[in-house]
């Protein structure tokens, strides 16, 4: 049996081999046409389409004359799903900066204010409020924990952790 997963596999990097000598300049040219303003990506999308025909080599003996639609599917949806991860992500930075572009620091007395207006605004939370902001914000604890800790249904934790939240927020913006 080893000796056929051997040959098995070896017909499987056979077979992608030949995908790519194939196919990989079409799928190169389509990817930089669909992602024009990120040209430096180009051959990472092309690599990460050709480990996703790897995942499924086996599939595309199969398909046949089928193969172009089937990797042209493939490489637009690796290019989608960067694209979402790349909207997720901080954006990037390249490049330097002027540090005279840059603000200064925030005048100390903005600052107490600001805390002050804060303290004030968490004192004046009602009691069921300040422990759902607690157990939600400043315990780290899911909604579900929290509502649980709280003898609570999970959306009345969530909307009392949203309000209080909204609160001192209205009151330190309002300075």
């Amino acid at each position: 049996m080893p000796h056929d997963d051997q040959q098995s596999q070896s017909s499987d990097v056979e077979r992608l081999r030949q995908i790519f000598e194939e196919r990989s300049g079409a799928l190169l040219r389509f990817l930089r046409r669909i992602n024009s303003d990120r040209p430096h990506i180009v051959e990472d999308l092309l690599q990460e389409t050709m480990l996703k025909v790897w995942r499924h080599i086996g599939e595309v003996a199969s398909r046949g004359d089928h193969i172009q639609p089937w990797l042209f599917t493939i490489a637009r949806n690796v290019s989608a799903d960067e694209t979402r991860q790349r909207r997720r992500r901080p954006q990037e930075f390249s490049g330097d900066r002027d540090l005279q572009e840059c603000p200064g620091s925030a005048d100390p007395m903005d600052l107490v204010v600001a805390t002050e207006s804060m303290l004030e605004a968490y004192r004046n939370l009602s009691p069921e409020r300040r422990s759902a902001l607690v157990e939600v914000h400043l315990r780290s604890r899911s909604a579900l924990d929290a509502a649980a800790r709280l003898s609570v249904p999970v959306g009345t934790a969530k909307s009392r952790a949203f309000y209080a939240i909204d609160s001192l927020r209205a009151a330190v913006f309002s300075q």
